[in-house]
């Protein structure tokens, strides 16, 4: 029988970096996916080089190159694996997930907590289950790490150090990495898609974390800045919001600069219907990023400013809150009314 074609894209991460005489890790040159042992079990794999940096350092304008390695070359292959570093690896996850749309097809990111070159790596074990999920039944973009496959867009860094180091606390698992790796029922299912790429961010944005007490004059200096056209922010329980930032999220309105809100917790949702402090921030202007995580909706606040470059004013604000509530690939449940309102 013949295999399924799997690419695999290098961006660095831990997984290729070594331990140098000051005892610092730092990325390496030297080749790493030959040391994965039985690689070609499930596939024939094609192996390419995009990028070779830790993933703090992680650009828009990177994750396009991969997103744009994929469209292209989507025909050819049954599936596709990014190696990844794991402190951006939710953000790129749904990045991707919005860049390369109706794939139909599995992006599978994987990385390690400890270097390839290191004895005990998670390297090899990760590696070889995402090129085994990327010939699986899924047509999404998801995050292999540890024990558990995750949906991309949903996934968070829950832990700088242990092996399962990503969760999806807003839905479960969509599999579970064994002898055999069990797909779950509420997956997106692989299938014929008809692909579009759109990489053009638009990367002007920030995020506000609302410090108990403290000053907002951060926040009014963001709102006023030309080159922030939006802004993200982090909002208590149900995305209540300090009453001292509803003047800035009224100005940003009326600029065109969309002010998006999510709740800080890891689990719930920006309901802001439900108390005053959520509601008169809608009133304003303010966006609820219904259950959102906070990696998610930055990646498609950019997104969305990119598709509508020709809007301007309210009439932006509005378009924008239409593409940030839609549903494109599991990333938001909007379930209730209340986050229309």
């Amino acid at each position: 029988m013949k295999k399924p074609k799997v690419l695999v894209l290098g961006t660095g991460g831990t997984v290729s970096q070594k331990r140098c005489k000051d005892g610092v890790f730092r990325p390496a040159d030297e080749p790493y996916i030959n040391r994965v042992h039985h690689l070609d079990r499930h596939a024939e794999v094609t192996f390419e080089q995009v990028a070779n940096i830790d993933s703090t350092n992680m650009t828009t304008s990177q994750r396009a190159e991969v997103a744009k390695r994929i469209f292209q070359s989507h025909p050819d292959y049954d599936g596709f694996v990014v190696i990844h570093g794991t402190d951006t690896m939710a953000d790129s996850a749904a990045a991707l997930s919005l860049m390369v749309q109706d794939l139909g097809k599995p992006i599978v990111l994987t990385g390690s907590q400890i270097s390839i070159f290191e004895p005990d790596t998670d390297a090899e074990h990760n590696i070889f289950r995402s090129v085994r999920a990327a010939t699986g039944d899924l047509g999404e973009v998801c995050i292999c790490f540890g024990e558990y496959l995750l949906r991309g867009n949903r996934s968070v860094k829950i832990h700088e150090s242990r092996f399962n180091a990503f969760e999806s606390p807003k839905i479960g698992p969509i599999g579970e990495n064994g002898i055999e790796l069990i797909l779950k029922e509420h997956r997106i299912k692989r299938y014929n898609g008809d692909p579009r790429l759109f990489t053009d961010f638009d990367t002007n944005v920030g995020v506000y974390h609302q410090g108990s007490g403290t000053s907002t004059s951060i926040f009014e200096k963001a709102i006023e800045d030309k080159d922030v056209h939006g802004m993200v922010v982090v909002g208590y329980g149900a995305g209540n919001v300090q009453s001292r930032l509803i003047p800035g999220i009224r100005k940003a309105t009326e600029l065109g600069k969309p002010v998006l809100v999510v709740t800080g917790c890891l689990v719930g949702a920006a309901d802001m219907n439900i108390y005053e402090v959520g509601s008169e921030p809608i009133k304003a202007g303010a966006i609820p990023g219904g259950d959102m995580t906070l990696e998610t909706s930055l990646q498609k606040l950019m997104y969305s400013l990119g598709r509508t470059t020709e809007y301007g004013g309210k009439r932006k604000i509005e378009v924008i809150k239409s593409l940030l509530h839609r549903n494109y690939c599991g990333e938001i449940s909007v379930t209730g009314p209340r986050f229309y309102q």
